[in-house]
This record gives C-alpha cells, structure tokens and sequence, in this order.
C-alpha cells in the first residue's frame, strides 16, 4: 500500500504543483495588464478632455452640423471614458440648437435682402425644426416670417400693404 499511497502523493504534489505555477503566472499577467489598463484609462478620459475642448471651441465658431459632429464624437469619448454627464450633454445639444434657431433667423433675413428666396426658405425651415426640437416653436412667427417671404417675393414691403397715415 505504500506504494499506491507514494504515487498518490506524488501525483497530488505534481497537480498542486502545475496549479501553483499557473495562479503564479496569472498573477504576473494581471501586473502586467494593470499599467496596460491604468494607461488606455488615461488616454480615453485625456481624449474626452480634448474632445469637450473641441465641442466647446466648434459651438463658438462653427455651424450646426460641424457642432453636432463634435457633440457626438463628444459623448462617445466621455462615455468610454466613464466620464459622460447625461444633463452636460443636453446642454451641450440645447446651446447647439438655440445657436442654429438664432442663425437661422440670420440667414432669412440675409437672403431675404439677397432676394434669394429658395435660401431663405431652407433657412426658415432650418428654424423651424431646430424651435420645434427646442420646444420654443412659435407658429404666429413662423407665419409672420412667411409672409415677409412672400411679400418680399412679390415685391411688396410692409409699407406698401398699409395705407399711408393720412388716408387713415
């Protein structure tokens, strides 16, 4: 019996032995991989960083559909990061908006003296979405400006529809 115990114990030392040496080389893996992982974390939080400078930079100076890019590549990185703010992202996309209702408005008029009518439609049409989406759409505006539209495209002025004060 001494001997099937010997063989018994020996296999159980070379089993626990096998299982030793891979928990040891687990062990120096994962020391390995933490630098590896503390790294990649610091490169995803430093490109939401720089991606947030870039939104904020492109809400300053640049259109809506170049800020939209921006807001979305934003909120990608920040959310690999770990880093994403559900309320700073609707900020974000509200001063995104409010910039492209007031530059809409901008541009209809721009066009509107430019007599470039089929511009100045897409422009209002632009506002109208981007109130819409706001939540600040005003119908009787949107009306006014049509008509201002369609005055213009007929050539009549605001002045010239209302009688003069002394035919009052």
């Amino acid at each position: 019996m001494s001997s099937a115990f010997h063989k018994i114990l020996i296999i159980a030392a070379a089993f626990l032995s096998i299982v030793l040496a891979v928990s040891l080389v687990n062990a120096q893996e994962n020391s390995e991989q933490n630098p590896d992982a503390k790294a990649q974390e610091r490169m995803l939080k430093r490109e939401a960083v720089n991606s947030l400078w870039r939104l904020k930079r492109t809400l300053e100076n640049e259109g809506f559909y170049s800020g939209r890019v921006a807001l979305n590549v934003w909120r990608s990185a920040a959310i690999d990061a770990g880093t994403f703010d559900q309320e700073q992202y609707a900020e974000f996309k509200k001063q995104l908006y409010e910039k492209s209702v007031s530059d809409s408005l901008k541009c209809f008029d721009e066009f509107i003296q430019e007599e470039d009518y089929y511009d100045a439609n897409v422009c209002l049409q632009t506002w109208r979405m981007h109130t819409k989406e706001l939540g600040t759409y005003d119908q009787a505006l949107y009306e006014a400006l049509k008509q201002k539209m369609t005055n213009a495209r007929s050539g009549k002025t605001a002045e010239e529809k209302s009688p003069p004060e002394d035919q009052k």
